[in-house]
Parts: structure tokens; sequence; C-alpha cells
């Protein structure tokens, strides 16, 4: 079994029980799993010199709608709230088909490696007529791209003529997603330790699913073990959405439902009083905080610290890169730093902390997030030998999300596997991706 050497680490960022930094540490990987961290360790192997650099568990990503990819700065949107935004988008996303899903994945991927990602959460949630099976194309895409991956079956089964706000073309009958569900998680669904690929059952929002699949859902999670994810509180359209339909706000709604828990992932959850945060800490239910998303869209700024007070566990993700624009999960730590000291002071070791074994823990992982034996070998060290740090020295890890640079990782390791290094991907070359992303993108246009 291959055995790697990380060399004399200026500093490992542990995430273990101690929040543990080391200086000058040694990290020793066999296959895919991380045996031995400590100092001045004599052990054979491929040697990788990490004097410089920071050594970090790989960033958890836990929201993204990675078909967006291909839809970043439409003239049409680029000033438009949410509901505006979905209606425009709900008539270009009617075109998704094979190409389209397998370039976008590749381009989503391979940004979230550069930025350090290791693990990803996608929630896809469009299924045009006669071209449901889009999801097997993005999960054959991640697994050549060998990120560890949990995609979810999104759904939306509320269309305009039952008060929702999808088109009726692009939503489905209840039975139609569950059984899809059972089919994805029969093909694909491995819940072992290190597991590379789970599915996560996702009801897309409260203004686009019924009730009925919001209750199927959570049966069909609770009973196979899995997480589940939906939309919440992500604007105040939705609120009053909600009041207006269901007699009750998001949050509320849920909670009658039993849609929160440990095992439920919420992403935004911006519009919650004190009462609504309560009851998501009561729960301990995941949030996936989207801060630039939030902002881009003009949504808000959600209340992070007072959730995690509450009990939530916390966790970042970019969102869809239509209303992000990006895909950079390093860039998005720091957008949660700042944003946070308009609202409730966040600490950039806290996070850090978000971005690493806070996601392990909203996506139910106990073998990820964290540098110690026995955790999977998801690595990634950061070059603090560039200009854009220099003069950050004080402090080295806050200067991580504080000082940033070029927001690109030295080196991504997945599963012992190394999928970026100096800073370029090794799987794919980029100027190709590139062009297959513009190929796409003049395609939609002329549908447009």
């Amino acid at each position: 079994m291959k055995r790697i050497v990380f060399k004399d680490a200026s500093i490992v960022v542990t995430m273990n029980e101690n929040m543990g930094e080391i200086k000058n540490c040694d990290v020793v990987v066999e296959g895919n799993e991380i045996v031995k961290v400590g100092k001045d360790l004599k052990e054979e192997g491929e040697i990788i010199d990490a004097r410089g650099k920071i050594l970090l568990p790989g960033f958890v990503n836990t929201h993204h709608h990675f078909y967006q990819i291909l839809n970043r700065n439409m003239p049409a949107v680029q000033d438009a709230p949410l509901f505006k935004w979905l209606l425009y988008l709900y008539e270009v996303w009617r075109n998704l088909d094979e190409e389209w899903v397998r370039v976008s994945t590749k381009i989503a991927i391979s940004e979230l490696l550069l930025s350090g990602c290791t693990t990803a959460l996608d929630h896809y949630y469009v299924f045009p007529k006669g071209k449901e099976n889009l999801i097997d194309f993005e999960i054959e895409e991640a697994k050549n791209l060998r990120i560890r991956f949990h995609i979810t079956r999104g759904g939306m089964s509320r269309g305009k003529s039952k008060g929702g706000l999808p088109p009726d073309d692009l939503v489905q009958e209840e039975e139609e997603i569950l059984k899809d569900y059972e089919r994805l998680v029969n093909k694909y669904h491995d819940s072992g330790k290190f597991s590379m690929l789970r599915i996560v059952p996702a009801p897309c929002s409260p203004f686009s699913v019924t009730e009925e699949l919001l209750k199927e859902t959570l049966l069909f999670a609770r009973k196979h073990k899995l997480q589940s994810h939906t939309h919440l509180a992500e604007t105040l359209d939705e609120e009053e959405y909600c009041k207006e339909k269901l007699g009750k706000k998001p949050a509320e709604w849920l909670e009658e439902i039993g849609f929160l828990g440990e095992d439920i992932i919420l992403a935004h959850c911006i519009y919650l009083d004190d009462e609504d945060i309560k009851r998501l800490g009561k729960y301990k239910t995941g949030v996936s905080h989207c801060p630039s998303s939030n902002l881009r869209l003009g949504s808000g700024i959600a209340p992070i610290k007072k959730l995690h007070e509450a009990g939530c566990n916390i966790s970042i993700g970019v969102d869809g890169s239509a209303s992000n624009d990006t895909s950079n999960l390093w860039l998005e730590g720091r957008m949660a730093l700042l944003c946070s000291r308009v609202k409730d002071k966040l600490t950039a070791r806290e996070v850090l902390y978000f971005l690493t074994k806070g996601g392990a823990k909203v996506l139910g992982r106990d073998d990820i997030g964290e540098i110690s034996p026995g955790k999977a070998a998801d690595i990634i060290l950061i070059d603090t030998n560039r200009i854009e740090f220099a003069g950050s020295g004080y402090d080295p890890v806050a200067g991580i999300l504080f000082s940033g640079g070029n927001f690109r990782v030295d080196l991504n390791m997945i599963n012992g596997k190394i999928l970026v290094k100096d800073g370029k991907l090794l799987i794919y070359e980029e100027e190709k991706l590139i062009e297959e992303a513009r190929k796409v993108e003049r395609k939609i246009l002329e549908k447009i």
C-alpha cells in the first residue's frame, strides 16, 4: 500500500477535539487513510516537502447546483431577487441536456478542487420531461473527477397550477420522485467508511414542493438512514408565500412535518426569528451557510452565530454558480467571515471549522474533516510563501481567510490521491474545460 509523508508542514491544523495546531509537523498517509501525525517522524515513503505550507483537512461544500455553472453572469438576472431570478432561469433550464450536465459538472468540481474542496454536496432538482436520467451523467463525471460526493436527488412537485412557483412541465409527481430515490440508492449509495458516493433525498423548497413529498421523503430517508436536504428561509418572499399558502412561517411548517434534525441539511436560513432559531437548534439541525449567493441576490445575511449557539451544526456552501457566481469554497469561507462582522461576529478559526469538521458533521460523517490517525486522507496544502500573504505571519492560520491570496490551494489530496499539485489540476487541462464550457454556453444563448 502506497505511503506518502508530508514532511515538516509549518502548521498542521488538525480540527481534532482539542482544535490542535501543530508547528513543524509531519503527516503520514497509507493508502486512503491518515496513519500518523507528529513531529520528526522517521517514516519511509514518497516525501512531500511541506515546509512553508499550512496543512488542513480538505474543505467540505454542503450546498451547490452544478448545472448552474454555465449560467453565470446572465444579464437578464444580474440584478434580480430570488423569485424573479428563478422565474427567468426556469425557462433556460428547460433546455438542460446531457452535454450541459456533463460539462457543468466538470467545471464546477474542477473549481472546487482548486479551492481546496475535497467533499461536495450537489443539489440537482431540475428534471425536464424525457430527460429524467441527467443526474446519472452528473454522478458519472463526479466519479471521474474523484471528489468525495454527496449527490442529492432533488425534486419539485408543486407547479404553478398547484400554487407553486415553477412551471408545471418542470415538476414531477411525488410517486415518480420517490421511485427515483429508491433507484438511485440501490444503484449508487455507499454508507461505508470513506464512502466516495452517497445519495441524499432533497425536495427543493417550500414554494416548489407539496407537504406530501416532504413527509414521504422523510420516511424514506430515515428508513434508509440517509440525510435529507432542502432550502429554507432564503427570502422574505418565501416567508410571505408560506404564510399565505400554508398559514405558517417556513421553519414552523418544517417542524410540524418533522423535517428538522441532525439528519436534515437546510440551506440559507436567513429569515429566522429567535423562536425559529430555537426550533432548529433544539433538533441539532444542519445548516449550510451560503453568504455570497445571499448577498448576490440581495437576500440578506444568516444569523449563523446564533444558530450555532442554539445547537445547530454549521457548514459552508457555495450555492449555485448562477447566484454566486463562483464555485470557490475557500473564497466562500472568507465571505462568511466578513459577512459575520455586520451580524454576529465569527472568528477565522470558527469559519475554518465550519469549512472542515463542521461540514463533515452536517453531512453525517465522522471519517472526514480532521487530520488524525484513522481519518480519510483528504488533505490540502496552502503555500504561504506568496506575495499576498506577506505581512500576515502574525497568525498564519487566520491569514488563510483574512489575506487569502488567489484562493487556489497548492495541493489537494482526496482519498489518498493527489488531484491538484502546484496549484494546477492533474486530471484535466483547464484550457480544454474552458473551451467545452464556451461551446455549451453558445448553445444556451441560441435558445434564449
